[in-house]
């Protein structure tokens, strides 16, 4: 579900408890093949973490809120300035197990965060 258009990018999420990790891969798979095609070039990481929905959903507001949601858009970011077109986060890496294949960039620290977060490209 695309939940918002921000500039050139946007902001998607699957329900949990409705989106097996195989559908996910058939997706993160998709994705990959537009990127080997480069137009239009884009990067995409994937995560899993809990989040609030709020806002008026009638008045088309509905948002996502809380901490892994700002988690999503540093991790974002760094996938970015290490010039990677595909990521995993840690959960999303151990979510997803051994559907797509993987190697580690690190760990990172992120603003607004006080653990290490571990990152992989895909």
């Amino acid at each position: 579900m695309i939940n918002k258009y921000l500039g050139d990018g946007f902001l998607a999420y699957w329900p949990d408890a409705a989106t097996s990790p195989e559908e996910i891969t058939t997706v993160i798979s998709a994705f990959k093949e537009l990127q080997r095609k480069q137009w239009p070039e884009f990067r995409f990481v994937v995560h899993f973490g809990a989040v609030a929905i709020g806002g008026v959903a009638s008045m088309g507001e509905e948002s996502l809120m809380g901490s892994e949601v700002n988690l999503i858009f540093r991790l974002e970011k760094l996938a970015s300035s290490l010039g990677e077109p595909c990521c995993v986060s840690e959960a999303a890496h151990t979510k997803l197990g051994g559907l797509i294949a993987t190697r580690p960039l690190g760990e990172f620290e992120l603003k607004g965060f006080e653990a290490k977060c571990e990152f992989f490209a895909a």
